[in-house]
């Protein structure tokens, strides 16, 4: 295992441990901190998401086909959703199995496709998601605490959850009103139960 892949493994665990629970998102309006006391989801459930998210990063060091550098993983209350870049079906396939096989995963979206990503596109996604967590913390409609965000080649998808079908719509407005975006896609739970997915296109 080269020094990067272990890097990669123990930096999910390093965060938790070091963060005081409390990690930082800086975005337009300053920092703002964040952490597992405050989300609807609970303390418990914050904890083990995160280790499910470690354990399946875990699996991607470990196997020769996929490629962790280019897949985020995002979990909420034992669903996954994993996206970003791919290099061939067989990678997404794979992907999707060894995330399914972690112990308490409900379930496994994948929204990952066969592309690449330059440097630019990678700062430009950055960017987005840091513009769009900014925006969830300002606005007293949505409790920003509580929906999470990743980016990739300009599509935010949005995970987490919501008390109300207002609070998730309001989230994807205000996505989609950052700079670059092209489209949102919610997995947003509302009171804690699914709902179908949204894909809303930018203007």
């Amino acid at each position: 295992m080269t020094i990067k892949r272990t890097w990669l493994l123990f930096l999910p665990l390093f965060s938790l441990l070091f963060s005081g629970c409390a990690p930082m998102i800086i975005g337009g309006g300053g920092a703002v901190a964040t952490g597992m006391v405050g989300e609807r989801r609970g303390a418990g459930n914050y904890v083990e998401d995160n280790w499910i998210a470690w354990k399946i990063r875990s699996n991607y060091i470990r196997s020769s086909i996929v490629k962790i550098g280019n897949i985020n993983v995002a979990v909420y209350q034992g669903r996954v959703l994993l996206t970003g870049a791919a290099a061939s079906e067989e990678e997404i396939k794979e992907a999707t199995r060894l995330a399914q096989l972690v112990r308490g995963v409900e379930k496994v979206d994948s929204e990952l496709r066969v592309q690449s990503e330059t440097l630019e596109e990678i700062a430009h996604d950055s960017w987005i998601s840091t513009q769009v967590k900014a925006k969830l913390f300002s606005d007293s409609e949505v409790r920003g605490l509580d929906i999470h965000v990743e980016t990739t080649k300009k599509i935010v998808y949005l995970t987490g959850q919501a008390q109300s079908l207002a609070e998730r719509n309001r989230a994807i407005d205000l996505a989609k009103e950052v700079k670059w975006v092209e489209e949102v896609v919610s997995y947003i739970l509302v009171n804690g139960e699914s709902i179908p997915l949204s894909r809303t296109t930018s203007k």
